[in-house]
């Protein structure tokens, strides 16, 4: 679902690459601008100079705006997996995979290859009890609602690691697939 709208005291900007804003209804990198913002990162400045710009605030987040004002959360940019040239959030994926019955948790990363940049390839815990899919059962399943965005490949997991917040751990799915 939805993130939400802004608290007061907050400025949103969805830019595209190039730092312009994008249309309502169009995917881009979070800026906020409040009084809040943090002043620095600590003995960084270059990491400073990268996240904040004219008094704006670069979250690295992915998000598309509804006309509504609704913000939704479409994944972090330095999580995004390029394939051909087009951008691919992983929650997407994952998403379309959580749909059948039998996906109890899905993860999904950027593989590096040489011809496409990077594959989509998706880890998954099956519900207890259930017929268990096929991988190619799966990557038509998920084809029916995200097309070719769809994974690659399917890796199966008796349980997906997660992070310190019940998140699955997409930093320890890389590790595992190196």
């Amino acid at each position: 679902g939805s993130i939400g709208k802004l608290v007061a005291g907050y400025e949103a900007s969805i830019r595209d690459a190039n730092g312009n804003e994008v249309p309502v209804g169009a995917e881009g990198r979070l800026w906020i601008r409040s009084a809040a913002n943090m002043i620095c990162y600590w003995n960084r400045p270059d990491a400073t100079a990268e996240t904040l710009v004219n008094g704006w605030l670069d979250t690295g987040d992915v998000v598309m705006a509804d006309e509504d004002g609704y913000l939704w959360f479409r994944g972090r940019q330095k999580q995004i997996i390029v394939h051909d040239g087009s951008n691919i959030t992983p929650q997407e994926i994952e998403e379309s995979l959580l749909e059948h019955p039998a996906v109890a948790a899905a993860g999904v990363i950027g593989i590096h290859n040489l011809v496409h940049g990077e594959n989509v390839r998706a880890y998954v815990e099956l519900k207890p009890g259930v017929t268990r899919p096929t991988a190619a059962e799966l990557i038509k399943f998920s084809r029916a609602s995200v097309g070719y965005k769809a994974p690659e490949e399917i890796v199966f997991l008796d349980a997906l690691p997660l992070n310190a917040t019940g998140k699955v751990d997409r930093v320890t799915l890389k590790r595992l697939a190196e």
